[in-house]
């Protein structure tokens, strides 16, 4: 063997030597943050569009960890971390319970705070004006409100999908998260099948923050293979680093489906899941989308966990329109934009459900 590679060896033992050292000198909490922080460094999207650099809030942090820092004081000072990246899928849990979730802007949020139920109250009530039968909630209720919310006229259908999840516990759990998806698919199309021989269906997600199964709702209205978006998702190795562009199809159900006009109904609040959901159908021929850009909070959650049974979640992936236009803070467009404001309540009247109705007729 050459005496380099013997000198090499020994380095490299010694470095590796050094650095378990040096990790067994860590204490829990210090531990926990280095993992946060290069969880961090190694996956989070978008650093750069955020104007935030990690690389200081290392060094504006790291010295507040020790030995003695307690846990409630760790989940602050990460909270702290990432507060100003603006990102909603970024959480911090412990089990079931959220602990911290970074709260994303909204103009509709601060609109209508404490009056949203008020403003589904004007939306239904513009419906029924205009021919619609009463407005049925229909299958499981999350915080008093059913996953979905039906009516029709002789000639539209209407369906408002208040979130997409049924039971609350099939985000904290991927067996459940199947079955869940099962049943809001089974739900639906039942819901399809009743607007069979209409003309035309609303759809409405406007607040709807997400959960999963947009892309296989949506599939129920495509009506023809086309890609609808490119995903990018961040590589270790630099904070720009990330995979090749990926074309992102969607394809017609081979059960339900429903290929008269749409009208889909978006806000600033339409998140996650619900953006997927109208991401995948807003290049259709026979979709139109009424309202506001939807939340622009695209990717899906990378998560991990610390310890302790305390987990994080974060955004590793970059979504693209077709023209190749990053989408996240700016959202799905809207073909015709329509701003509700608490004068709709006041007026009983809902703007955007008059356009839908009318671009269906």
């Amino acid at each position: 063997m050459r005496i380099d590679k013997i000198i090499l060896i020994f380095i490299l033992t010694f470095c590796i030597s050094s650095q378990s050292q040096t990790n067994k000198k860590l204490s829990k909490p210090e531990k926990d943050f280095e993992k946060f922080w290069m969880t961090f460094k190694d996956n989070y999207a978008f650093f750069q569009l955020k104007q935030v650099d990690w690389d200081k809030t290392y060094a504006k942090y790291k010295p507040l960890i020790n030995s003695k820092t307690k846990e409630s004081e760790l989940v602050k000072i990460f909270s702290e971390m990432v507060e100003p990246l603006k990102d909603g899928h970024i959480t911090i849990s412990k089990g079931e319970e959220i602990l911290y979730k970074v709260k994303k802007p909204s103009l509709f949020k601060q609109e209508f705070k404490g009056l949203e139920k008020e403003l589904w109250k004007t939306s239904f009530e513009t419906l029924q004006r205009n021919g619609f039968s009463e407005i049925k909630g229909i299958g499981p209720t999350v915080k008093e409100e059913n996953l979905y919310y039906v009516s029709q006229n002789s000639e539209i259908g209407f369906i408002r999908i208040s979130r997409c999840f049924g039971n609350l516990e099939s985000i904290f759990d991927d067996k459940k998260e199947i079955e869940d998806t099962k049943l809001m698919l089974t739900l639906f199309d039942s819901i399809i099948n009743s607007f069979s021989k209409t003309k035309g269906i609303i759809i409405d997600i406007r607040a709807n923050g997400g959960g999963h199964g947009g892309e296989d709702l949506a599939s129920r209205f495509a009506v023809e293979k086309i890609i609808t978006h490119y995903k990018a998702t961040r590589l270790k190795g630099g904070y720009e680093n990330t995979t090749e562009l990926e074309p992102i199809y969607i394809t017609p159900n081979n059960g339900v489906k429903y290929s008269n006009p749409i009208v889909i109904l978006t806000n600033d609040k339409t998140a996650s899941s619900a953006e997927d959901f109208t991401i995948s159908l807003y290049k259709q021929k026979n979709v139109t989308t009424i309202g506001t850009n939807t939340s622009g909070m695209l990717s899906d959650m990378f998560g991990t966990d610390l310890s302790n049974k305390i987990s994080f979640t974060l955004s590793n992936q970059r979504y693209y329109s077709i023209e190749k236009i990053q989408l996240e803070d700016i959202g799905v467009p809207v073909k015709f934009e329509i701003i509700n404001t608490k004068k709709d309540i006041e007026n009983k009247t809902d703007p955007v459900i008059l356009k839908a109705i009318e671009v269906l007729k």
